[in-house]
């Protein structure tokens, strides 16, 4: 329990739903694996990671249409040559996706947390560690489905 009364603790049950081609998304592997701060409570979490499910699967749109004509009914059904045990990469690629831009989503929130020295906030509160973060979520995706990474930036 923290200072503010609310468990700090989430529900490593707690399953987020997602389309059958798709995997489900456990919060609790999510706010262990991307060091998550214990303040964020379980529901912004499950917002934020909701919210980079629904962006994942529409850019992954016509990428699953495409695989279900072809018969195959879920992304760890897809064929590949890389796999390592249990791990299907296109399941690490969709998980890293969404979880990267969960984290730019959650990057916002952080100035209202008030946590940490003012140096250390203005770098995880600047538009550029949310943009790294949304930059990993599409470099993901691209790896899905072995598009090239193109990258522009202003200078």
């Amino acid at each position: 329990m923290g200072l503010t009364g609310y468990s700090d603790q989430i529900d490593p049950d707690k399953i987020i739903e997602n389309v059958p081609f798709f995997p489900v998304f456990r919060l609790a592997d999510f706010a262990a694996a991307y060091r998550i701060p214990a303040e964020y409570r379980e529901k912004l979490l499950e917002e934020r990671v909701k919210l980079a499910i629904v962006w994942a699967n529409r850019q992954l749109t016509g990428f699953r249409l495409e695989k279900e004509s072809l018969g195959i009914s879920s992304l760890n059904d897809v064929p590949t040559d890389d796999g390592f045990g249990s791990d299907h990469p296109s399941v690490l690629l969709y998980t890293r996706a969404v979880s990267c831009y969960a984290k730019a989503l959650l990057v916002a929130d952080y100035a209202t947390m008030m946590r940490k020295s003012d140096a250390q906030s203005d770098a995880n509160e600047s538009e550029d560690t949310a943009d790294r973060w949304h930059k990993f979520a599409q470099d993901a995706l691209n790896d899905l489905q072995n598009k090239p990474k193109i990258h522009a930036e202003l200078l």
